[in-house]
């Protein structure tokens, strides 16, 4: 049973389905369709390239002075609940009125120290950018919850810019972002305009800067302009409402050495306000920032394209996140995600999907690996759920973990605490209750990825052609990337039998340049070097694939 929190509900109610778009099978005469592939009795599989956007993409424009994007596309990003991570200063803990580790709505003892003590975990893992939930103080207790998620601020005008201190002190915070630094890691702060907390100061001493409860949505759009799961919503087209979060926002850039933001709930703020105040205030602080945001909606790609006209270079992919759950299903298949993967690059063009993060769960959605059939084996569901890891780490995007995927966390109460016996690679091998197969060997699973994907341009830089996508047959979906000098062939087989000399064709796919083509001319020799056992061999006009069940594979070419 997933423990349900209100805002959980609210946000789970506003997202919209996520039904894979339906394939096209054109013949490949205009910029973007779907050409015929290989066609087989039982298999038909099609062919796109994915290298240039439709007339639909949003035009990128150069590159901010200071922001340094190639260094943001070799990134793993880690998302941590403070709260629930490590105890690592016992004395903020406070008193019983909101601490309590045994009451799944107040506050653990996670803290920055706790985060300080652990580093060497996320390096060991390749994680090298660690998101942290919001820092500022947070209202008082309300029934059984306390702001332990820090989404709940106690705000107020002037506002002192106070730290939630169950978290710890500021000295804390900058001594993590230095220790973060010295090891080459960067950090995300998680930061939220939409709202503050449920009677929080600001209420009171400023109630007319917030939409009124009732008939908020006669005023125009509901997601703009009612409140989200009782939040009280600040009024964005009012001049002082607008300055007073612009300032707050470029205080905490001021303050703070942050490398990135995660901006929370952003379908439920103007476009106009983060275009017009934010994105310019927060860069005017710190150019080189990252901004990464939340469009919670699993159906399509349009928000994302509206919002990345305001100056957000990323927006956390919802609906891949559904179409590897519907792939993973019973009756399920990769052609989901792979119509995705089209569709986001299609949509927002190459660099856009290059810099987004890519993730199958996290604080507001049910675990990745709970969502996996209680029909199937154990053995099945590891694999399936490293099958869908691969995914983040070898398709277009930044991968995004959400503590404890790495490990397969399974449980139903998606803000468990982070199990101590994590940090010790003896004590993580072997089956241990809530989590899918062998955490030790999920974890090296997700540290060879880690580590194949910085070492090769071509997983986090490179173009995307597809060369393989299933419809009826053998579940088999495969990519060609390249970045330069770097090109691998990357196939994945989510069906529950082997497939033996699966046809990608080479010579009848119109998107692979002649270039691209002689490097996979008949004889060539290309070099497994992540996966199953497999085999790949170029014949006259195709390469032929090999691959176990629930394979996962990569090879590089010479």
């Amino acid at each position: 049973m997933i423990r349900r929190s209100a805002s959980w509900l609210a946000l789970l109610v506003a997202c919209a389905g996520g039904e894979p778009a339906p394939l096209s099978t054109g013949d490949g005469g205009s910029e973007g369709d779907v050409a015929l592939a290989d066609v087989g009795p039982t298999d038909l599989g099609v062919a796109w390239d994915g290298a240039a956007p439709d007339a639909g993409a949003v035009d990128l424009g150069p590159e901010r002075p200071g922001f340094d994007a190639a260094r943001w596309r070799r990134s793993v990003i880690y998302f941590v609940m403070t709260d629930r991570f490590v105890d690592g200063d016992p004395a903020n803990n406070g008193d019983a009125e909101c601490y309590d580790p045994q009451a799944p709505n107040l506050f653990h003892g996670g803290d920055f120290a706790g985060l300080r003590q652990h580093l060497d975990y996320l390096e060991a893992l390749g994680a090298d950018a660690l998101w942290i939930t919001p820092v500022p103080l947070q209202v008082p207790r309300r029934g059984d919850w306390c702001g332990y998620h820090g989404y709940w601020a106690d705000l107020d005008d002037p506002d002192p810019g106070q730290l939630e201190p169950h978290l710890g002190r500021e000295e804390e915070l900058h001594g993590l972002i230095e220790d973060l630094h010295h090891r080459d890691q960067r950090l995300l702060i998680d930061l939220v305009v939409n709202h503050p907390g449920r009677q929080a100061r600001i209420t009171q001493t400023r109630p007319e800067w917030f939409h009124p409860w009732e008939g908020c949505a006669e005023a125009g759009a509901a997601e703009l302009y009612c409140d989200l799961s009782g939040l009280p919503d600040f009024a964005h087209e009012q001049p002082e409402v607008a300055a007073y979060l612009t300032e707050l926002s470029a205080s905490w850039m001021r303050r703070f050495n942050f490398d990135g933001i995660r901006m929370d709930t952003v379908k439920h703020v103007p476009v106009s306000y983060f275009a017009d105040h934010f994105v310019p205030a927060v860069l005017a602080e710190r150019p080189e920032l990252y901004l990464m945001g939340e469009i919670f909606d699993e159906g399509s790609y349009n928000l994302p394209v509206r919002y990345r006209s305001a100056g957000f270079h990323g927006f956390f992919d919802f609906p891949l996140r559904r179409a590897l759950i519907q792939a993973v299903a019973p009756g399920g298949s990769l052609a989901g995600p792979a119509t995705r993967v089209r569709e986001v690059i299609e949509r927002l063009g190459i660099e856009s999907a290059l810099l987004r993060p890519t993730f199958l769960d996290n604080h507001d959605v049910p675990r990745f690996a709970a969502e996996l059939s209680d029909d199937y084996t154990e053995e099945k569901k590891a694999e399936l759920h490293r099958l869908a890891l691969s995914v983040l780490f070898l398709s277009p995007g930044i991968p995004q973990l959400y503590m404890g995927d790495e490990l397969g966390a399974a449980q139903g109460d998606n803000r468990q605490d982070f199990p101590s016996w994590a940090f010790d690679p003896g004590a993580r091998a072997g089956a241990k209750a809530g989590f899918v197969g062998d955490p030790g060997v999920n974890f090296d699973h997700v540290a060879a990825l880690a580590r194949l994907r910085r070492e090769l341009p071509a997983l986090h830089d490179g173009h995307y052609q597809e060369l393989w996508r299933p419809d009826g047959g053998a579940d088999v979906w495969a990519f060609y990337r390249k970045a330069e000098d770097s090109r691998v062939i990357v196939a994945f087989n989510g069906g529950d039998q082997p497939v033996t000399a699966h046809g990608l064709p080479i010579r009848r796919n119109p998107h692979l340049s002649p270039e691209d083509q002689e490097v996979m001319a008949e004889g060539r020799v290309w070099t497994q070097v992540f996966g199953h056992p497999a085999t790949l061999s170029f014949e006259a006009d195709a390469a032929e694939l090999s691959l176990g069940a629930r394979g996962v594979v990569v090879f590089k070419a010479p």
